[in-house]
């Protein structure tokens, strides 16, 4: 398992022993994350920014939200708090922890990220 990396997919592709898979939590994981993925991308397009990060990858989450905590004024505290709250299975949005240890409903995302139809029109019109 020493060549699967930090952000690589660990379970599927080694077994254990008795021929049980390793890490099934984590592909479990990866699987309900999968959906919410997937409607994201389908309703917003490339007007968002998603990036899939294992928790792992510690570098790449400070970068990214330290980044969006730039962006969108927030304090170097909330983007700590961010930081130190986001659990393995956690949403982030513009710097803010979202949900924490659930994959929250595209419902939940869309009262934050407003609706792709409207924000395309207030671009267009320069209100945006």
């Amino acid at each position: 398992m020493s060549a699967s990396g930090c952000c690589g997919r660990l379970e599927g592709d080694f077994l254990q022993r008795r021929g049980e898979r390793c890490f099934p939590e984590r592909r479990a994981v990866m699987e309900a994350m999968g959906p919410l993925y997937r409607d994201l991308r389908s309703r917003y397009g490339d007007e968002v920014e998603i990036h899939v990060v294992d928790p792992r990858n510690l570098f790449t989450i400070c970068a990214l939200i330290l980044r969006d905590a730039r962006a969108h004024s927030l304090s170097i505290w909330k983007a700590l708090r961010t930081l130190f709250r986001i659990p393995v299975t956690g949403v982030v949005v513009n710097g803010r922890l979202l949900a924490r240890g659930r994959w929250p409903e595209v419902s939940e995302l869309k009262e934050v990220l407003g609706d792709p139809k409207t924000t395309r029109e207030e671009a267009a019109s320069g209100l945006a």
